[in-house]
């Protein structure tokens, strides 16, 4: 009889228990090079942007996507005006910091590696929330003493203007999220988000208009069309 020495099975046994060996601390990295090599062997065919983006490292795809979010950002910082000094405050300073750092987190949540246990789905519904919720808080800082006289509660037609603005400018930050998304659990969500607090960011960053409802109505309402039509869409037309 053939020994179990003998069986040609032997040494993949023995090598994939080492792979899977608690403790290894190059399993990680081993896994990903293992998924990026697999990734472009079956997108050698698809010569789209999204199997090219999609084949890369996670740590290329990363970077492909904070240096465009950076480049836009700062372009846009210093090709338009931003709002007066006296529009400026320490919670104007605050709701930018955390639009940044929401943004910087969703990308890292549609970028996470396949070889890492799935995020729960919480997580993502947690981030969606916080996000939505933050633009909404940012609504209700108080008006510099400066700009109360001139407070619009309304802000007439510049509510449409600032709300198409905003919907414009998180388009390209959610399709390029959903690029470079391998499938991740409710990514579509996620990358609604972003493009929700990215807009937020720009027109809290330029738009001079005080008032509540203007920034409710014109800059709010942006992440919420983004997070509840995104998601109607991908509960009515899932993705293939």
């Amino acid at each position: 009889m053939t020994s179990a020495s003998d069986r040609p099975n032997d040494d993949l046994g023995e090598r994939l228990r080492e792979l899977d060996a608690s403790g290894t601390p190059d399993s990680g990295p081993v896994f990903e090079h293992m998924f990026s090599e697999m990734k472009a062997q079956c997108d050698k065919s698809d010569r789209t942007l999204a199997g090219f983006l999609r084949s890369r490292s996670t740590a290329v795809r990363r970077m492909i996507v904070l240096s465009i979010f950076a480049l836009l950002g700062l372009l846009g910082w210093f090709a338009f005006p931003l709002i007066g000094a006296e529009n400026r405050s320490v919670q104007w300073t605050v709701s930018l910091v955390a639009f940044c750092t929401l943004l910087i987190m969703a990308i890292f949540m549609v970028t996470r590696p396949v070889h890492l246990p799935a995020l729960p789905r919480w997580q993502s519904i947690c981030l969606v929330c916080v996000a939505v919720g933050a633009t909404m808080i940012a609504a209700f800082w108080p008006i510099p003493a400066a700009l109360a006289s001139t407070h619009d509660h309304g802000g007439g037609f510049m509510v449409g203007a600032c709300m198409g603005v905003g919907l414009l400018l998180g388009v390209p930050v959610y399709a390029l999220l959903r690029l470079v998304d391998r499938g991740n659990a409710l990514g579509n969500l996620v990358a609604a988000a972003a493009a929700g607090v990215a807009g937020n960011f720009v027109l809290k960053a330029h738009c001079s208009i005080p008032g509540t409802s203007h920034e409710l109505l014109g800059h709010a309402s942006v992440a919420v069309v983004f997070v509840l039509g995104l998601g109607l869409v991908h509960r009515w037309i899932p993705s293939k």
